[in-house]
């Protein structure tokens, strides 16, 4: 039956369902065998790029000790970030603790990795139902595929580990709800999105918005005023979500994160081009838009960002109104002035997941509005041929990035060239940070190099280089390296600093050497994985 605030807009009848003629098994058959090809090859990726120590020891390192903390029911610190670091003094992402039963079973930072492949996975059978409702399964099937393999989702995974795989899995339950028009459901989804990070409650209050624009002012306010609960609950949950949202951003950023922060400052934010706080900016966006707009789009490397965006999904984008949950998150990377501004502006690390999961459905949803998908009578035809012609085209432009992503071409980075060769070798320089690693005992104070302290972390008090002021027990570093990670010191600089202060070379091979304190009396109950340190 179409209720009558559905009557008008072809776009909010109700789409025709999937048969559910056939068996739970074979209707499922193609996009859980998409969904498991995908998680095998992330986990490909990560565990080799671990095993190759080209992983970012620093932030995977980080991820590994607090939710190492988790599993033994300890507060979540993280001495990579500094001693007696509470993590919910850098950002808040409670969420990461739902991993820490994986500890119980291996405890590992590989545990993390399969984590984060299974939840990234699991964000592609949503994907599907969304396209699913709008054209045939095979369509549906390649452009759910494209999803899993677009080069976004492919650099989180690059990256290691970090907390937004999560966001993309709630995001696209979020959005699918909201097209659904299952608000209750919505409520949940931007529930759990708030665990994920302290920004996402910005687009939980949009999607508030969202469903108060959805029937137009007239329509909220006479949801709102009337004596029917069914016909209020929409307006309750549209401003459930806007408070909720705003208050969620606020407490967390002005309250949570200061508080256990050592300096009880909310350490990210860089926004100083456009004000002090939140209000600022956003007084000053108003105010000054044409200055807005030349920082959102100079200097070009952000523009050329998002074409990479825009390019896989035609453009198609942005004829949708989904497409501004993006916005929030390009302004939150275009405007920030931190002093590593480039990494947020650019196609590399787990930036550009979120907003990838938002454009592909926007594009969707955008080709919908213009006839090109749908499910009525007259449209199934084509429905079925563009959707087949999409997908094909979302999954050609992967396998090119794939076969000519390198460090010479200013394509976004593609990890899947690298793991048909070079994830496999052994390399002189792995074999000695392998053989380094095994030099130190457990429950030893060490400071290692980036690419090798999460290979430590699980049973030593680990830090970088320069970050336990002299007392640590034993320092690796790599001498080939710039920096020993994070922006830190020059690892020569380090070398000669602990020699002069009474360290000793007890391994040296290929590119990396270990230092031994002259103090270190044995293993000690500080630097243990979960000690305090000394």
């Amino acid at each position: 039956m179409v209720r009558h605030d559905q009557i008008g807009d072809p776009l909010l009848r109700p789409l025709a369902p999937v048969s559910r003629a056939r068996p739970f098994v074979s209707r499922y058959r193609g996009i859980s065998t998409v969904t498991l090809i995908a998680a095998a090859l992330y986990l490909v990726i990560s565990l080799t790029r671990y095993r190759s120590f080209i992983a970012d020891g620093y932030d995977l390192g980080i991820f590994d000790q607090v939710v190492r903390a988790y599993a033994h029911f300890q507060a979540p610190l993280a001495p990579l970030k500094g001693q007696g670091y509470n993590i919910f003094g850098d950002h808040f992402h409670p969420i990461i603790a739902t991993l820490a039963p994986l500890y119980w079973i291996w405890d590992n930072p590989c545990s993390l990795l399969i984590g984060q492949a299974i939840v990234v996975a699991a964000s592609i059978p949503v994907v599907y139902r969304f396209v699913r409702r709008r054209t045939s399964e095979p369509a549906a099937l390649l452009i759910s595929a494209g999803y899993a393999i677009g080069w976004p989702i492919l650099s989180l995974i690059d990256f290691d580990f970090h907390e937004i795989a999560f966001a993309n899995l709630f995001m696209a339950l979020a959005i699918d709800a909201y097209d659904r028009r299952r608000d209750r459901q919505l409520l949940i989804w931007c529930g759990l999105l708030l665990l994920v990070r302290e920004d996402m409650g910005i687009l939980v209050a949009l999607f508030g918005l969202f469903v108060v624009l959805r029937d137009g002012w007239t329509g909220f306010r006479h949801r709102w005023l009337s004596r029917t609960e069914s016909r209020r609950s929409a307006s309750v949950i549209a401003l459930t979500l806007i408070i909720g949202g705003g208050l969620a951003y606020k407490i967390t950023t002005g309250v949570v994160l200061p508080h256990f922060a050592p300096n009880h400052e909310f350490a990210y934010w860089q926004y100083q081009s456009l004000g002090d706080n939140l209000p600022d900016a956003l007084w000053g966006i108003l105010t000054r838009p044409w200055h807005a707009i030349d920082l959102f789009f100079t200097p070009i490397l952000k523009t050329q960002t998002l074409l990479y965006f825009l390019v896989p999904v035609l453009g198609l984008a942005l004829r949708s109104p989904y497409l501004l949950f993006s916005l929030p998150i390009f302004a939150e990377r275009f405007f920030n002035s931190r002093p590593s501004k480039e990494y947020l502006w650019s196609t590399h690390w787990q930036y550009n997941a979120l907003p990838w999961v938002i454009l592909l459905l926007a594009a969707v949803d955008g080709a919908t509005r213009l006839g090109l998908l749908g499910t009525t009578t007259a449209r199934n035809r084509r429905a079925h041929i563009f959707g087949a012609v999409f997908g094909v085209w979302l999954l050609a432009v992967a396998a090119f990035l794939a076969v000519t992503s390198n460090e010479r071409v200013p394509w976004p980075p593609n990890p899947l060239r690298r793991i048909t060769a070079a994830a496999w070798d052994t390399t002189p320089r792995m074999k000695a940070q392998t053989a380094a690693s095994a030099v130190i005992p457990d429950n030893a104070c060490v400071e290692a190099d980036d690419r090798i302290v999460a290979h430590l972390a699980r049973r030593t008090y680990a830090s970088l280089p320069g970050m336990q002021a002299g007392t640590a027990d034993f320092v690796i570093l790599d001498l080939s390296e710039d920096n020993v990670g994070n922006f830190g010191p020059s690892p020569l600089s380090v070398q000669a600093k602990d020699l002069a202060a009474g360290y000793t070379t007890v391994f040296s091979q290929a590119t990396i050497v270990v230092l031994r304190s002259p103090s270190y009396a044995g293993p000690s109950v500080p630097c243990h994985p979960l000690g305090g340190g000394r």
